[in-house]
């Protein structure tokens, strides 16, 4: 039975974050061991992911990595072909990889069926091991994030943390998985960077922006377009505006015009390969206006009014750090616009989706 923890709404789960990685993480490295070597024997040339809202999130960071350290592609499963127009899968040799949260969406759940029953290996990814989803599939990796306020935040950092374990351990990256050992003090780290930076410095402006604008965007490239997508996702569902994630370089193609000095701009700005692509979104967006604020690695230490923060980290663990400044962004932004980021209107622990 997953261990009980007591949840006091979305900044408390913030700030269990670290604990919940540590979890995950170092205790249930019998069960990621478990899910990798399903894998192994597999010898898979595909990898499919079914979830849905957050989850699908960490999907597409699941993608991005596989591919980056496997050469493997990664593909989402699109459950309306099931549940909307009724047809069955014919399946590559492949492995499924489930992720929820709850464990509960018939959608996610329908997929993982049609899988099973075509002899399809799959691995849960899941913090309820009692779920549908979970007692579906060959072999559940627990989030153990324990009970969760409704807007998901150490549940998805789980999930993310969970992937890129998956992909260390399969494909034997030792500097990734000593970067995953680190990563809840690198989180704790960033939750106290965060906090300061939000509240006295100047992503204190941020959170006016947020509290007053109608519509926000955040972009982000390479591994950490998860990131952006997770981050407006947070804001949009707390604080009732519309925030768009999209990629640095889609962003450049006609949505750089909604870059304006009432749109807010996070970008999140990863080091390495990826971090020039956003620095041209961020130099067009200029041109129309836009303010701007960065998230980032140790290469935006020395930009003015930046935070920096998961600078010791390998730059493909960056999402594991990344949205925990948005998260807390989005929940001072909600409580600024009268809005209770515990309770979010509109939103539901479990979605049941078909």
């Amino acid at each position: 039975m997953m261990a009980e923890h007591v949840s006091h709404g979305m900044r408390a789960e913030i700030e269990e974050q670290p604990a919940v990685l540590q979890r995950c993480l170092v205790d249930g490295g019998p069960e990621i061991a478990e899910a990798v070597a399903l894998i192994r024997a597999t010898k898979p040339e595909l990898i499919l992911v079914a979830a849905r809202g957050s989850s699908a999130y960490a999907g597409m960071y699941l993608r991005s990595l596989a591919a980056a350290h496997l050469g493997i592609p990664v593909i989402g499963c699109a459950p309306s072909v099931n549940t909307v127009y009724g047809r069955s899968m014919t399946w590559p040799h492949a492995v499924l990889i489930a992720i929820s949260q709850s464990g509960q969406g018939p959608d996610v759940l329908t997929v993982v069926e049609d899988a099973v029953s075509a002899g399809i290996p799959s691995i849960a990814i899941c913090n309820d091991p009692e779920s549908p989803v979970a007692r579906a599939t060959d072999v559940v990796v627990r989030c153990q994030a324990g009970p969760e306020a409704i807007t998901a935040t150490k549940s998805y950092l789980a999930e993310v943390s969970l992937c890129a374990a998956l992909v260390a351990g399969w494909a034997g990256s030792e500097p990734l998985g000593e970067g995953l050992r680190r990563a809840p003090e690198a989180v704790a780290a960033a939750i106290r960077t965060a906090l300061t930076w939000l509240g006295d410095g100047p992503g204190a402006e941020l959170v006016d922006a947020l509290a007053t604008a109608e519509r926000a965007l955040v972009v982000s490239r390479g591994h950490d377009l998860a990131t952006a997508y997770e981050v407006a996702l947070k804001i949009t569902e707390t604080g009732g505006l519309m925030a768009t994630g999209m990629s640095a370089a889609d962003f450049l193609h006609g949505f750089v015009v909604l870059a304006t000095s009432e749109t807010p701009l996070l970008a999140i700005r990863p080091d390495g390969p990826a971090g020039p692509s956003v620095d041209r979104a961020l130099e067009g967006a200029a041109r129309y206006g836009a303010r701007q604020w960065i998230i980032g690695g140790a290469e935006v230490a020395s930009v003015s009014g930046a935070l920096s923060v998961g600078s010791d980290l390998p730059t493909d663990l960056s999402p594991l750090v990344f949205p925990v400044p948005g998260q807390l962004a989005a929940e001072m932004a909600a409580r600024r616009r009268g809005r209770d980021p515990d309770r979010p209107d509109g939103l539901a622990k479990v979605i049941r989706t078909y």
